[in-house]
């Protein structure tokens, strides 16, 4: 009975241990996500932000399966909020590049109108 009991314990601990280090795995792993996002955002292509929010979604979808402390939430939430900053400000940065763009393609065509209406060549 004594080396049920003894066997029971100790299951229960390496469960528990073993719960708590996937928790934190889980956590480890979205600040290794945000990090790589914050030094490689401005060069990653439309392929690299599709893998990228896979690997996040599927990060976000472990953490989920947990309970974790007030201050493990709080990082966790920090983390998020980072991610979400980050993708945003790639999103913008798209905006501007395309308004720019479009600018130039509008003072092209805005030219060239003139000239047409002036009778000016190249």
């Amino acid at each position: 009975m004594k080396k049920v009991v003894r066997f029971t314990i100790v299951a229960f601990a390496i469960l528990m241990f073993s719960s708590c280090d996937k928790k934190q795995h889980a956590i480890d792993n979205l600040s290794d996500l945000v990090e790589k996002v914050e030094k490689n955002a401005s060069d990653f292509t439309e392929e690299d932000w599709a893998e990228v929010d896979q690997q996040y979604d599927k990060i976000i979808a472990e953490i989920d399966k947990y309970d974790y402390s007030s201050d493990d939430s709080k990082r966790i939430s920090k983390l998020k909020g980072k991610y979400s900053g980050l993708k945003t400000r790639n999103t913008f940065n798209k905006i501007v590049d395309g308004i720019d763009k479009t600018a130039k393609e509008v003072k092209g065509a805005i030219e060239g109108f003139t000239e047409g209406l002036s009778g000016g060549n190249d």
